[in-house]
């Protein structure tokens, strides 16, 4: 008996060490994903709040809607071509009445941006638990494309504000939520610029405003949405 005992203990050690090792076996999932596709389109939706200028009668903004396209650079960059229009309204400001009563009339305006942007992912050409952050900036064009408002008509010809078309410039943070390898979500909140032009007519010396200048750069911020697709 205690001869075949040390032989029992021996094949016991032996079974011990080939067992796989249950420690060793575990593989623990990363938190990271790699992104392997490199373009995308998507619509977008969201609303633009913008500053209506020294004497209110730039656009406020409104709805925003659009579409984009995505490509994917070498390592964190890729270039992105945005398109979209803005729905929203404006004052129609007499520059002769008193302060506090100029404004003698509202219309619609349809403000058309195109621009182009660089995006800067924070993590790489990866994803952290599906969300992948970034930083954005870029510039392009607005162009307001609605129809002369009849509003203007009570005005003098030189006192109407016109658009007309201006430098579009914006940056500003976002990240997105990969669904899928195909299908994706995206959230923008963005600050933006552009240019307003004061109508000649602001300054006839009758009016008294000091130093007039021929535009001014307004502020814009947004949040928007977007559903992408991915190839």
């Amino acid at each position: 008996m205690r001869a075949a005992f040390p032989g029992l203990l021996a094949a016991l050690l032996m079974a011990v060490l080939a067992a796989p090792d249950g420690a060793a076996a575990q593989t623990i999932p990363s938190a990271y994903g790699f992104i392997d596709e490199r373009q995308e389109v998507g619509a977008f939706a969201g609303y633009l709040s913008a500053a209506t200028g020294r004497f209110g009668h730039g656009p406020a903004g409104g709805l925003w809607l659009g579409g984009r396209y995505g490509l994917e650079l070498t390592g964190p960059l890729s270039l992105e071509g945005v398109v979209g229009a803005v729905s929203g309204t404006r004052d129609i400001v007499s520059p002769g009445r008193p302060e506090g009563d100029r404004v003698v009339g509202q219309g619609d305006v349809l403000i058309t941006t195109v621009d182009g942007r660089l995006k800067f992912s924070l993590v790489g050409r990866r994803a952290w638990h599906g969300l992948s952050p970034f930083v954005v900036a870029g510039g392009g064009i607005a162009v307001d494309v609605a129809e002369s408002l009849e509003a203007d008509a009570v005005l003098e010809s030189d006192e109407v504000f016109d658009f007309g078309t201006s430098f579009f410039g914006t940056m500003g943070v976002g990240t997105r939520w990969f669904l899928s390898p195909r299908f994706a979500l995206r959230a923008d909140a963005l600050f933006s610029l552009w240019k307003i032009k004061t109508p000649v007519g602001y300054g006839d010396p009758q009016y008294g405003f000091e130093a007039v200048q021929e535009g001014e750069w307004v502020r814009g911020l947004s949040i928007t949405g977007a559903l992408l697709f991915r190839w």
